[in-house]
Order: structure tokens, then sequence, then C-alpha cells
């Protein structure tokens, strides 16, 4: 390899990669050039990889390859071959270490290369989530527990199976389950079920339930959810209000206990949260340092977790994927034949008997299969399932045929740069005007939760930054509130979204709230955790941005009715088919996406893959346990 300096001079190596990379280097001791060079380069490598959400680096997949993938060919750097990287990385054992040594780098046995706070979390997770696979929930009532899957799921259609009723019978006999589905399948209606099943059971009067999410948006509408799924519920009333209690749904921060100023939480293993059965939602959000807390705080004697979420959804923005490797390391929809028989005791049906058993997390994954939306919202359905397929061909095929009918999804060309404003004219107009014509804050919050315009990427003509601006100068083209040259400053229903945790006024990553006229002049207002708005005021905000536009992946959590979703002109890493799933599956009603097909046919076919030890780890370490 070239010096050190000429490795650290790449422009894709950011000021934080070189600092890790200097930094390890004060620590290495006397060693040849060649090995300092390659730990040093190894390091930074690490923390750029990190920032693009993988845990750790495959040495093997990159030696000998030229670095990075889509820079030009001069700007690479080409990588050590194998057996010279693992020789010259051996060469500083005091900085790089085996798996269990307390070493700033750790290289395990598969060559994957990690900080030792990563590796720390993964195996913290895999044996977590293992154990708690072991052992069975107990159930002091199977006859009632019959009686309820009876009621709580009366349809039943002989030789089709009700995958909502078999994932709440596994949820309520295990003590870590998992339920995925995309949207429409009944995640939330499935676990209202799965929580009166275990009311219903004796001594469920000092049970203590909470629902969680990873944002306060997701958690509002997990609510919303779960109010829903309550309606037609064939059970007491009692059991529904308690189902209703406005404290069962909470944050993941709100739930470990934020200290200001801090990076631990309130809860911890010391310090266990105070709850028998705790449900997760979206936890194809959260990243591999906050699973590995949550699980640290949640104890395992006498508890059931259930994690709730998309499998084919983006990746957190965190490093890691937890939720992703789970699903990918189980045996998803295959069961044990003693596990089939109880189930077939308890309801009458039967269940897929696995030709070998499942090592991680026998018989407690299922994945929702049936889509319960019609209309509108059932094409939409169809279409996203092309793209999990990665059947771009196919895609094209339904979204051409659906434009010209005019359908709820339709595809129109990239207009260029210069022609981007007319082709937004009427849909800002049509969606974002009623927002500066509410008569209330609660009704522009009602307004703007209707249409979003989602972006795959932030900067560029066809990035988050530029389609705010545009939208603000088309509403200014009619609004007497915004300025027609210079900058818009705040006005009346100027929607924004906090982009940095602030836990002294309570607003988090991701809150969206409005400008809108107070006593105290213009203040802007956030819906609470109990639907409710309060005010803050400008001066005390945490880091916000204009949010008529989001990114694709500040998204997750939310749904909107109608969606604009574009794909930018150039070919870019992040265009991978769990993104423009992400984006389709945010539309209950209707979608439109602004691309080219040679884009949207490349972003299909691509995945977005990290690199992770975990699904290894689950698999690698985990017994057979037949439940």
């Amino acid at each position: 390899m070239t010096n050190l300096e000429t490795l650290l001079a790449a422009d894709w190596f950011n000021p934080m990669d070189r600092h890790l990379a200097r930094g390890l280097l004060r620590f290495a001791g006397a060693a040849a050039p060649a090995a300092l060079g390659c730990v040093a380069f190894s390091a930074a490598l690490l923390s750029r990889e990190l920032a693009s959400g993988h845990s750790c680096i495959n040495l093997g997949e990159l030696a000998g390859r030229n670095y990075p993938d889509g820079v030009d060919a001069s700007g690479q750097m080409r990588c050590p071959n194998l057996v010279e990287w693992v020789k010259h990385l051996r060469q500083l054992p005091g900085l790089v270490g085996e798996p269990g040594e307390r070493k700033p780098l750790i290289l395990d046995e598969r060559e994957l290369l990690y900080l030792h706070r990563y590796w720390s979390y993964e195996q913290a997770v895999a044996r977590d989530v293992l154990q708690r696979g072991k052992e069975m929930a107990v159930i002091p009532d199977p006859a009632r527990l019959k009686a309820g899957l009876t009621a709580l799921f009366p349809v039943a259609i002989p030789g089709v199976i009700n995958w909502q009723k078999a994932a709440a019978f596994a949820a309520v006999r295990h003590r870590i389950s998992v339920i995925t589905g995309g949207p429409g399948t009944g995640k939330t209606w499935t676990i209202a079920r799965v929580l009166a099943l275990l009311l219903q059971q004796p001594g469920s009067e000092k049970l203590r339930v909470k629902l969680a999410a990873p944002t306060g948006k997701a958690a509002a509408r997990m609510q919303e959810s779960l109010a829903f799924s309550l309606e037609n519920m064939n059970c007491d009333q009692s059991l529904k209000a308690r189902l209703q209690d406005k404290d069962l749904s909470t944050t993941l921060h709100r739930l470990l206990g934020v200290i200001p100023n801090a990076t631990e939480f309130r809860h911890n293993a010391d310090n266990p949260l105070p709850c028998d059965v705790l449900i997760v939602d979206e936890a194809s959000m959260i990243g591999l340092s906050m699973m590995s807390r949550l699980l640290a705080a949640f104890k395992m004697e006498g508890t059931r977790l259930i994690l709730v979420g998309d499998k084919d959804q983006l990746p957190p923005v965190d490093p890691g994927g937890v939720f992703g490797d789970i699903c990918r390391a189980a045996a998803i929809n295959q069961f044990s034949q003693s596990f089939h028989d109880d189930y077939q005791q308890c309801s009458g049906e039967t269940l897929p008997v696995a030709a070998a058993p499942c090592r991680c997390l026998p018989n407690a994954v299922v994945q929702l299969q049936v889509n319960h939306r019609v209309g509108s919202a059932q094409t939409l359905n169809m279409i996203s399932q092309k793209v999990n397929q990665a059947d771009a061909d196919g895609l094209i095929k339904d979204l051409s045929g659906a434009g010209e009918n005019g359908g709820p999804a339709v595809w129109l060309k990239l207009p260029p740069p210069n022609e981007l404003k007319k082709s937004l004219r009427d849909m800002v107009f049509k969606f974002y005007q009623p927002v500066l014509d509410a008569k209330s804050a609660a009704e522009a919050l009602a307004r703007l939760g209707e249409f979003r315009i989602l972006c795959a990427v932030r900067e560029g003509s066809y990035g988050v930054e530029n389609i705010n601006r545009i939208v603000e100068e088309i509403l200014g083209e009619k609004s007497e509130r915004i300025p027609k040259k210079g900058n818009p400053g705040t006005y009346p229903g100027k929607p924004i979204m906090v982009t940095a945790n602030n836990y002294n006024v309570r607003l988090f990553n991701g809150d969206i709230g409005v400008f809108w006229p107070a006593e105290k002049g213009l203040l802007v207002h956030f819906p609470d955790d109990d639907n409710q708005l309060r005010a803050i005021a400008r001066e005390r905000l945490p880091e916000n941005e204009l949010v008529y536009a989001m990114t694709i992946h500040k998204s997750q959590g939310s749904e909107f009715n109608h969606v604009l979703l574009i794909l930018p002109d150039k070919d870019n890493p992040v265009l991978t088919r769990e993104l423009v799933y992400t984006g389709l599956t945010r539309a209950r009603e209707s979608v439109q996406l602004l691309c080219n097909q040679g884009q949207l046919e490349m972003s299909v076919k691509r995945s977005a893959q990290r690199n992770s030890g975990l699904r290894h780890a689950l698999g690698k370490t985990a017994s057979g346990h037949d439940g």
C-alpha cells in the first residue's frame, strides 16, 4: 500500500474517518510502515462504512478490489489481497484482537473487521435473542386460550392458513416472537388480538404492557391503528378500555428514560423496564446500538417480547439491521411437528412443518401474507410486491398500464431541472395550499399529513433541499404570507421537521410541526402524546428543516394518503429496491413516481445489503428447540 497520508487523503474519507485512523495509530507502537498504513486504512474504511449503516467490513469481499464503487477510477484505491491484509492487521496485536478480547478493532474468523463496540453490540443481541428463544412462555389456562382464539379469529376457511391467528398463537407461546408483513397485512390488528389473549388469562390484572416505536409519529400511528383494530373485536369492553389507555404507547427513547446530556438511559440491566409484555412496532427502523440497549433493559424472566415490522423496508439509518437479520436467520412460517400439533389441538387448523429444525427462534417468526386492503390500496400492494421481487419489467408494465387508466400508481418521466417547477405546480397547489388556508394549527397538521413529496436524496436538482425551495416558490405565487423573493422566513402554516433530539423540550428527530399564530406570537405547534397540540417558541426549537419534501428514509413509520416519489436522474448507491418499496408503501391511496425508466429499473434490481455478522451469530450458536 502507498504511504499513510496518501491513503487518508482520498476525498471520500471525511475528517471523522481520518481522526479515527490517526487516533488509533498513537497506540500502535513500533511496527512496519506497511502494517501501520494497512491498519490506518482499515480504520478509516471501517468508519466510512459505519456511516453507511454497516456494522463491520468484510475483508474477503473488498480484498483486491478498487474502492469505492461509483467514483472515477483515478479516485479509487486498490485494497490489499486478503492474505496480506490479514497478515498486516495481525502484526499489531495491541490494536487488532480476536473475538472476546478488549482491543479497539476485532477481526473474527470470517474476516469481518469491527470496532469493538459494534462487535459487542452484535454479540449481546445474539445472546439475548437466542436465550429468549430457548424458553417457552407459561399459559395458565390453555382452555381459555383456545376459546379466545375462536372468538377473536372467527373466520376459518378450510385449507387456507390464517397467518394472523398463527402469529397470535406463536406470540402467546413464546418469550420472543416476530411478526412481519407489508402494509395492509394486519400487523396491528393481530397485535390487538395478541394482547386480548394475554389479558384474558388468569392473573392478567397485574400484567404490565407497553407498546413502543422508534419515533413519535410511528408511536402515534400505532396507537391510532390499535384503536381502529378494537372496533369489531369480540371481547369485553373492560379489556378494550385497557387497550385504549393513552399511556400504553410510547417511543423507545421515552420508554428507556432519557438522561439529558448522557448517552445512556435510565433503564438498563441494573434497572430493568417495569413491564411484562413489550411490543415494538416498526422494529426494522431500530439500529444495532438501540436494540442492544433495549434488550439489556428488558428482563427475560417472565416476560414476552414481540417485534413487529416489515422486513422488506429500508434498514435503519444507524449501523446494523437487526430485524432483517433475525428474519433472514429464522425459518419464516415453518414450524416443528410438536408446535403444529399444539396449534391444531388449540385451533383445529394446520400449519406447514419444517423438514429440518430451525436453530434461530423456532416457530416464532411469522410473516403475514394476505393484504386486506381493497381498491387503490390493493393495487398499490401488487405494484410494491413487483419491487420486492425485483421484477423491473413487470413493474414498468403495471405502472404504464395504471398511468394510462388513471390508476392509483402513475409513473411520469422525470422532467429536466428547468421544468421541474412546472411539473410540480398543480400538485403543490392541490395538496399544500390547504395547509396555508387552514383555520387552525390542528387543521394545518391534518392537511399536511395527507400528502408528502418523498425524495431519494437530499442534494441536487431532485433532492429534498431543492424541492422544498421550489414548493415554497410555487406557494408564494398565490400566498401573501410567503415573500416572492429572498428568504421566505417563517409564516403561518410553514411545516418543519425536527432533525436532532432535544430532551429538554421533548422533541425528537422526525417530529413534525407547523408555525401558527398564538397569544405569544408565531409558535411551532406539535402533536403531543395524547394527540393534543403544544406550542414551542422558535428560539427553543432543536435543529430543524422545511418538510414539504423529505427523504424516503425519514418517512419510515409514516403513511400519507397521497405520495409523490422522486428519484434523481443520476445513479446513486442509495437507490435500491428497499428504498423504492419503502417510498411506495408510504401511500394509502395514490402514488406518482417521477423518474426515468432506466433509473427505476436499476434501483429495483439493486438490494440494500449491509455487512453484519449478526445473522451468522444467530445461526451458529443457537440450539434447536422443538417448542
